[in-house]
């Protein structure tokens, strides 16, 4: 019999293997399409997240100048993809960071005819002086995310480095008007995982005083140039506030001259900033460090910093001095040698000082009774003060300090008449006012000199800087002048090209452009060149009138940070003394803006408070809601238009700046942008005055 063929299963296996047929399928464009397009997203978020990261880090190196100890920055090198319970991950992504020419000569920041006045001449001479530094580079290294960029940091600009494009982070810090600020990379620096790293930055030299440097002739120009992976367009990009399109202005706040790039070395090109002739500029530099075999800095100067000036018979002076490494910031515990010069009356209490934390040693020279009249030298030298001193050598330093009689005070002392000062008042014009003096006993011969001391002992408030003589009578001349901020002392020589009689008077003029602020006692010393001999006469500096510490303080630039949430400025004392302020309040024209709220936390640094006064020469003063220097959870807000008392005072020395910083702007648990809105900034001073600063139409930065 013969069977027939069942065919009733075939359907239900058909259908199976169209089913698996259609899964394998989707698995396969999942595989394909899905799961790329996934890892691709994290990949590129983890991007976004290292580009945080290498901020941070700018930030970190940025603040160095600043700092007196290290900081932390986590980089995170690679990401993870998620987990799947079926579709496979290819294998996961890794990342390094990398110093690039920390450790060749090649890459240097260079510093081109730049002069100091005074024995930190010795060393800023206007001849080139180069330093060594780098960058720092973050390379991803992904599977789905193609050409993704390699982010650097260098010269103050964090930036996005693309095959075709160059997108930068942040804004440059290195110029800011008149200040220079340069900090140069040391050590080796070379990482790659799958994971995160900490990066060390370690201020191996810094300080916040700067040194004032100028063009060293009239036909030069301070310039300054770095390596930069960033093309001369993004730099002018970066630098637009600084140029100045009228060239020779320095009236404007603007002191860049010129902009240029050339090729090399390497894949980098050499940036040159040029700088405008004519103007005094605040040069700040520091070196930081990172990774392995960063170098520490010896000492490269001695310089001094105050005690030029005059010693009456039997009294004494203070003499100080300062240790500087090559980027010009205190070095600490070097012995310091001081003697005076054979010939020379007066002794020194100590032979060796060591140098203290701010790089400093104070000598105490005193004089006797019977010592001689006239120009006494003492030398120093952390080198030894054997034969050959040479107080042009950058190690040595020899101190003028001139020998006087007693001084008197008006009638017939010491071979001076009587000498009529009267009250020096201010008005729409400055200064002008007439001084006089006679020779009382003897005549002064001709050649000889008399040297004139306006000497700031009571702490008024001129501003010696902006004086000159003028109206000089016939025979007599200025020989030459010299001013000495550091112990408040102007003085001129005059030269009598004839006899000046007994019975004749020499009268000048004081010409003066700004008085400062505080009205107050200021003493003159006339002092005879050939007999020591010398008169003091006192009178008051703006009539006794009443000025204040705000009057002479000024801002000199703002500008936001990140993203508009954080505000910025800086004032220059431009009192004879130091101010202090006690008190900050903030405004913004909008009410979207209600007050600052720090979050950020660390240590005494751009943006790590509600308010930091960062002073160049003095000490540095805080709003910390939380009343700690650090951040914690119990921190409130700052309101605005409201008076805050600082934590700590910030005080700000005669001519120096100081940077305000405030972060961030906030409301309703939301960080706020300035953009477009206007600031104004109520700073109070110690004496009870206010200095306010207004600022509009904020710019993005």
């Amino acid at each position: 019999m013969e069977l027939v063929g069942d065919r009733r299963g075939q359907s239900i296996q058909i259908g199976a293997v169209l089913l698996f047929g259609v899964l394998i399928i989707a698995f396969s464009s999942y595989q394909a399409f899905v799961v790329p397009d996934q890892n691709r997203e994290v990949e590129f978020n983890h991007n976004q997240e290292v580009q945080s990261d290498m901020q941070d880090l700018r930030n970190a190196i940025v603040s160095v100048p600043g700092s007196t100890s290290s900081r932390a920055v986590s980089v995170s090198l690679a990401t993870r993809y998620p987990s799947r319970l079926v579709a496979r991950n290819p294998g996961p992504p890794s990342g390094s960071v990398r110093t690039n020419g920390t450790t060749d000569m090649q890459y240097n920041i260079t510093v081109r005819n730049a002069a100091a006045a005074g024995e930190t001449g010795d060393v800023w001479n206007g001849t080139a002086r180069p330093y060594n530094t780098g960058t720092i580079a973050y390379s991803p290294n992904y599977n789905v995310y193609s050409n993704p960029p390699t982010t650097y940091y260098g010269h103050s600009v964090a930036y996005n480095q693309f095959p075709t494009a160059n997108l930068t982070l942040s804004e440059q810090t290195m110029v800011n008007g008149r200040d220079i600020t340069l900090v140069a990379l040391n050590g080796s620096l070379r990482r790659s995982s799958g994971g995160s790293t900490t990066v060390d930055v370690r201020p191996v030299s810094r300080s916040n005083d700067p040194i004032i440097v100028s063009n060293d002739a009239s036909t030069s120009n301070v310039s300054v140039s770095v390596p930069t992976r960033l093309p001369e367009s993004k730099w002018e990009e970066l630098l637009a506030d600084e140029i100045d399109s009228n060239p020779g202005d320095l009236s404007n706040d603007r002191y860049v001259a010129d902009v240029t790039a050339t090729d090399g070395p390497g894949p980098y090109y050499n940036l040159t900033i040029t700088f405008e002739r004519g103007a005094d500029y605040r040069l700040r530099m520091a070196k930081a460090g990172v990774g392995d075999g960063v170098s520490s800095e010896e000492a490269a100067y001695l310089t001094d910093v105050g005690g030029d000036g005059s010693v009456a018979k039997g009294d004494s002076a203070d003499l100080v001095l300062e240790v500087r490494d090559e980027y010009n910031n205190p070095v600490q515990g070097v012995t310091v040698h001081g003697g005076v010069d054979p010939g020379s009356d007066g002794s020194l209490t100590d032979s060796e000082k060591v140098s203290g934390n701010d790089g400093r040693v104070t000598f105490e020279y005193t004089t006797t009774q019977s010592a001689s009249t006239g120009i006494q030298n003492i030398n120093f030298s952390y080198r030894g003060l054997g034969d050959g001193f040479s107080a042009s050598e950058p190690e040595n330093v020899t101190m003028d300090v001139r020998v006087t009689a007693n001084g008197g005070g008006g009638g017939s002392v010491n071979g001076f008449s009587s000498t009529s000062v009267s009250n020096l008042e201010a008005d729409s014009s400055g200064l002008n006012q007439t001084v006089s003096f006679s020779p009382a006993d003897q005549s002064i011969g001709a050649g000889e000199t008399v040297y004139i001391n306006f000497d700031d002992a009571q702490q008024s408030t001129v501003n010696y800087e902006n004086y000159e003589i003028a109206d000089l009578p016939p025979g007599v001349s200025v020989e030459d002048s010299n001013v000495d901020t550091g112990t408040g002392t102007f003085t001129v020589t005059l030269s009598a090209d004839n006899p000046i009689a007994t019975t004749d008077t020499v009268s000048f003029t004081v010409v003066g452009v700004d008085t400062g602020s505080q009205a107050g006692p200021l003493d003159v010393d006339f002092v005879r060149e050939d007999t020591g001999d010398s008169e003091t006469a006192s009178f008051n500096v703006g009539g006794g009138g009443g000025g204040k510490a705000g009057d002479s303080v000024v801002s000199t630039g703002s500008k936001t940070y990140d993203g508009d949430k954080g505000f910025q400025f800086t004032i220059e004392n431009r009192n004879s003394r130091s101010v202090t302020i006690t008190n900050i309040s903030v405004s913004v024209g909008d009410s979207s803006v209600a007050s600052l709220f720090e979050q950020n936390g660390g240590e005494y640094d751009p943006y790590q408070h509600e308010v930091w006064i960062d002073s160049s020469s003095g000490s540095d003063g805080v709003v910390e809601m939380s009343g700690e220097p650090y951040y914690d959870e119990d921190s409130t807000e700052m309101p605005l238009d409201t008076v805050q008392e600082l934590n700590e005072n910030a005080v700000v020395n005669s001519g120096s700046l100081a940077t305000v910083y405030m972060y961030q702007f906030y409301k309703n648990n939301k960080a706020k942008s300035v953009a477009g809105k206007d600031v104004t900034v109520e700073l109070g001073f110690q004496d009870g005055s206010t200095g306010t600063y207004e600022f509009t139409s904020v710019d993005s930065t």
